[in-house]
């Protein structure tokens, strides 16, 4: 287990759970302004990326498909005092949930392209193309995402931004990149995602 300081938060990172890095900063710089209401993360890992906002949230669900990242993220919200806001749940993306909405919808998904993607590297493999959890989240945002809100997902690009972008208009949604960080092969984005304004007669 380590311990480390995430945005003025105390967060743990249990053994076998993704660490906060630089995606994790990408996309807690990128929630900073317009968090409010309830929430959704989707891959919470230690949870850092929530507990980051979750005193500007009325709620926030934090599902996992790896029950020791549930419970990593049941521990920092409960150490700093947020336990109350939190609803953590053991699922594979959307699948845990009812028929409800929410205001706030983000995600740090593994999408490191790895062609034999075995269990053990769920924390961080993609699959071929990087692109397993990001197309699902798309396909199934839509159900989930609040008239009004929004939601943010970490890819590489490496993954094919214009892929995500087109699928995202192609869902009946608007996608746009707000955030990207460049490294020697890499890059990595932000995309926000909100629902198509209706046209105007």
């Amino acid at each position: 287990m380590s311990r480390l300081r995430v945005d003025g938060k105390d967060v743990v990172v249990f053994q076998g759970v993704y660490p906060p890095s630089e995606d994790t900063f990408l996309l807690i710089d990128a929630l900073r302004s317009g968090a409010a209401g309830g929430a959704l993360e989707l891959c919470c890992g230690t949870g850092a990326v929530g507990l980051s906002i979750a005193d500007k949230l009325d709620s926030i669900t934090a599902l996992d498909i790896n029950p020791i990242a549930v419970k990593n993220a049941r521990q920092n919200y409960m150490n700093n005092g947020l336990s109350g806001r939190l609803d953590a749940v053991v699922g594979d993306l959307f699948s845990p949930l009812k028929k409800q909405s929410f205001d706030l919808i983000f995600m740090n998904p593994p999408y490191l392209l790895d062609e034999e993607g075995g269990p053990e590297d769920l924390s961080w493999s993609g699959g071929e193309g990087g692109r397993r959890i990001i197309d699902r989240f798309i396909e199934g945002l839509g159900g989930f995402l609040g008239e009004e809100g929004r939601a943010l997902f970490v890819q590489s690009t490496l993954n094919g931004i214009d892929e995500s972008l087109d699928m995202i208009n192609g869902e009946g949604m608007v996608g746009r990149v707000v955030s990207k960080v460049n490294f020697q092969f890499e890059g990595l984005v932000v995309i926000e995602v909100r629902h198509r304004p209706p046209q105007k007669d």
